[in-house]
């Protein structure tokens, strides 16, 4: 039998009506903006008022995406319903009762194709409960509908490509007029996030007008690089409206087009190869650089200084791209000369000098373990340390930190994969299958959570800053 009981939470002209768990309230599918439906399907978050009574007890949906069977090892959680009418917010709160607890705002990864602001793994009323703060989890476009560059097609007013980040932001603006009544602080935010969730965080640091928005940042695998340019997302933009029989301007075909048709064909225009999807010049959703929504790389925002007082812990996975292979996405590299091939995508000028240095390092191992291990770093750690790097240069404060720990027994393969982070860093380990009955994992969950608490309250995750002389601490089993 069901425990909750009602509670209420009145901000500005809305009194929302959620539950209690006798632990924690809940208040579930808030809206944010107005519904991206017909006309508004691409094109950014337009605001509404809440206003009366809001029943927040139920999850809303999650946005369009694809949906595959997750592999048995695969943290789970409850599930989620999807649907285009996706602009909401979760509030998860210990009390309603005016104190001004540090707020976590969490943004899902999924590639820019998938992910969910509830019914995931997280175990939201256990983090919540544990660290006395309140997180709020939003749902935000993605894929076409999140991230389609289609100004060139269409004009300027649909010169933001970021509609996704866009809808993130118009989540935060929420947060910061509203989350005082449900026990938060509006000038104490944290933004985490893991994947395209940090890589949409990251981006941030390229906008006019959002240092206001929050304090400080926590992304894990999302450092401020994986910027496309507009010549590229132009051009798989007409890409996908070729294959939708789309022309150029008819509006009314582009909102005519059927959630699944839209996508099975972003599926049909992405590079599915992880090398080529994250080079310059790859097939792929991200933060385009359109001018509109991103006024400027992220990495020229945090040069400017503007962000030193917002500090920063930038995290990744030993190994990053290990999952891939391990599960047969990427293909076996046959030779030496196809190692150098993915060199050259991100190294034309120096791959050869790169893979022998690699070579050198690691003698004996695979071509594939090299390919592995050169995107694991090139995509995700060394532009990590890099954002570090420049936001220390600019004045400002950074923790970088490498996740290490790996599955027992015959689930070593996946070695610390990508992702592997964030169960431990939201404490949600007893829903990751990989991680039952390791009693080692269990305790650095407790250390990581502990650590993001700690951070999201003073600024201070309880390891030294980024520094020309210390790079990064490390997360293992013998942490």
């Amino acid at each position: 039998m069901s425990t909750d009981r009602a509670i209420s939470a009145t901000s500005r002209r809305a009194t929302y009506h959620g539950l209690l768990d006798g632990r924690v309230a809940r208040f579930l599918n808030i809206r944010y903006a107005a519904p991206p439906l017909g006309p508004l399907r691409f094109r950014p978050p337009q605001g509404i008022e809440n206003e009366g009574g809001i029943d927040a007890r139920m999850p809303g949906f999650a946005p369009p995406q694809q949906r595959n069977d997750p592999p048995a090892w695969a943290p789970r959680g409850a599930g989620f319903q999807t649907g285009e009418d996706c602009l909401n917010l979760n509030v998860w709160t210990p009390a309603i009762d005016g104190g001004k607890r540090p707020v976590i705002v969490h943004a899902f990864g999924g590639g820019f194709q998938a992910g969910a602001g509830q019914g995931s793994f997280h175990d939201e009323p256990g983090f919540v409960a544990r660290g006395d703060v309140v997180l709020v989890r939003p749902n935000m476009r993605v894929g076409a509908p999140g991230f389609l560059h289609l100004a060139k097609a269409f004009g300027p007013e649909y010169a933001a490509a970021n509609r996704g980040m866009l809808d993130f932001i118009a989540a935060l603006e929420w947060v910061r007029d509203n989350i005082a009544a449900f026990g938060g602080d509006p000038d104490n935010v944290t933004l985490a996030g893991m994947s395209s969730g940090a890589f949409t965080i990251s981006a941030l640091f390229g906008v006019d007008g959002a240092a206001g928005l929050f304090r400080r940042v926590w992304v894990m695998s999302g450092p401020a690089s994986r910027i496309i340019d507009q010549d590229t997302a132009t051009d798989m933009a007409a890409d996908f409206l070729a294959r939708a029989g789309v022309e150029p301007g008819d509006e009314a075909a582009l909102q005519a087009l059927g959630t699944d048709d839209i996508l099975d064909l972003q599926g049909a225009v992405l590079a599915t190869h992880l090398g080529e999807r994250n080079a310059p010049g790859g097939r792929t959703f991200g933060i385009v650089l359109d001018g509109a929504s991103l006024n400027r790389h992220p990495m020229e925002g945090l040069a400017t200084g503007c962000f030193r007082d917002h500090r920063i812990v930038a995290g990744w996975t030993r190994d990053e791209a290990r999952m891939w292979y391990a599960m047969g996405v990427m293909p076996a590299v046959k030779d030496r000369a196809g190692v150098l091939r993915t060199v050259r995508l991100f190294c034309p000028e120096n791959a050869e000098a790169r893979l022998a240095a690699l070579e050198g390092e690691r003698p004996g191992a695979s071509f594939s373990e090299y390919e592995e291990i050169f995107l694991s770093r090139t995509i995700y750690r060394d532009p990590a340390i890099a954002m570090l790097a420049a936001h220390r240069d600019a004045g400002g404060t950074g923790y970088g930190y490498e996740f290490r720990w790996t599955p027992q027994s015959e689930n070593a393969r996946f070695g610390a994969a990508h992702g592997f982070d964030e169960p431990f860093v939201f404490a949600s380990v007893d829903r990751f299958p990989l991680a039952n009955g390791d009693a080692g994992a269990a305790r650095l969950a407790e250390a990581m959570s502990g650590a993001l608490i700690d951070y999201a309250r003073t600024g201070d995750p309880g390891w030294p800053a980024s520094s020309a002389g210390n790079g990064y601490t490390c997360w293992d089993q013998d942490f």
